[in-house]
């Protein structure tokens, strides 16, 4: 269907109404995200850590943080391919008709945990509930559409609401001009400070392609940063899981990105202390296997590393 490309379709930023958003309870949310990170460069393989996090809010507070342990994978080619197809199969419910490019299989691993995360969740929310994904509902070159269909089904059938919040957008107008900004200054010229969404994806197109309606929205009054947010097709209207999305905005350390994500993003995101302690660990699995300390510099050196001492 050409959802590898990039998808063009006429419009003006100014031709787009700024709808006033009115904050909700948000009831209990649940959102997920991911953090990742390469322990070491073979070249001709790579050591990726990786995870999926995920918290529950509700009654106003936090009240569940799920932080697991890094997954560290060795993959090259070969075994990339194959961890790809077992995995993809696994997400979409069959084998997918095609595997998709991996030229960042960090990248990958990252996301396809966090679809898995994603799954899970849905499937234990009740009716009612809205999941939060970080990131788009089109899930992208990476992740197939069998995925986001599969996960929007269930999200459905079980009365469950499903979003995605994009903290950094590749929507663009014209060729380079980032639209969530623009859309941004003509909110703070036209409504000032003040929660506003912009139903973008009015072509038909979209309706063809995607689970629900993409908006540009600004949920918190003096919030500095408005998001591209997916609202998919479900139980609750969009503007009511957006009036949910601003009920939290204002809670969080980061204004204008809903509490949840916010917490959800902390607990994903792999810090220098990770690194250090994984490549640490790393590097002594491969003592113990007889490789040298010397072979071990040489086989992972970065020279870019050296010249920045």
């Amino acid at each position: 269907m050409g959802l590898d490309e990039a998808l063009v379709v006429a419009g003006h930023p100014d031709a787009f109404d700024l709808e006033p958003v009115a904050p909700v309870e948000p009831g209990t949310v649940w959102a997920v995200d991911g953090g990742s990170c390469t322990v070491a460069d073979g070249r001709s393989f790579q050591v990726a850590a990786f995870r999926a996090a995920r918290v529950r809010f509700e009654d106003g507070q936090t009240v569940d943080v799920d932080r697991p342990q890094l997954d560290v994978r060795a993959v090259a080619p070969e075994e990339m391919a194959r961890l790809a197809r077992a995995t993809l199969t696994e997400l979409c419910g069959s084998e997918p008709e095609r595997l998709p490019e991996l030229p960042r299989p960090v990248d990958a691993l990252r996301e396809w945990a966090e679809w898995g995360a994603v799954g899970r969740t849905v499937r234990e929310a009740s009716s009612g509930d809205l999941v939060l994904v970080d990131g788009s509902l089109h899930g992208g070159p990476l992740v197939p559409q069998q995925i986001v269909h599969r996960v929007h089904e269930e999200a459905v059938a079980r009365g469950v609401s499903l979003a995605g919040v994009v903290k950094a957008s590749t929507l663009y107008w014209g060729r380079n001009a980032p639209l969530v900004t623009l859309l941004k200054r003509r909110g703070d010229r036209e409504v000032g400070p003040a929660r506003w969404a912009a139903r973008i994806s009015t072509d038909p197109v979209f309706g063809r392609l995607y689970v629900g309606d993409i908006f540009v929205a600004h949920l918190a009054p003096t919030a500095t940063h408005a998001f591209r947010v997916d609202v998919a097709r479900g139980p609750a209207p969009a503007l009511e899981v957006l009036g949910r999305l601003a009920g939290l905005a204002g809670r969080s350390g980061v204004r204008g990105l809903p509490l949840p994500l916010a917490r959800a993003h902390q607990a994903a995101r792999v810090t220098g202390y990770d690194v250090v302690d994984v490549r640490r660990a790393f590097r002594e699995a491969l003592s113990r296997r007889g490789m040298a300390e010397g072979d071990v510099e040489l086989l992972f050196q970065d020279f870019h590393e050296v010249l920045n001492r």
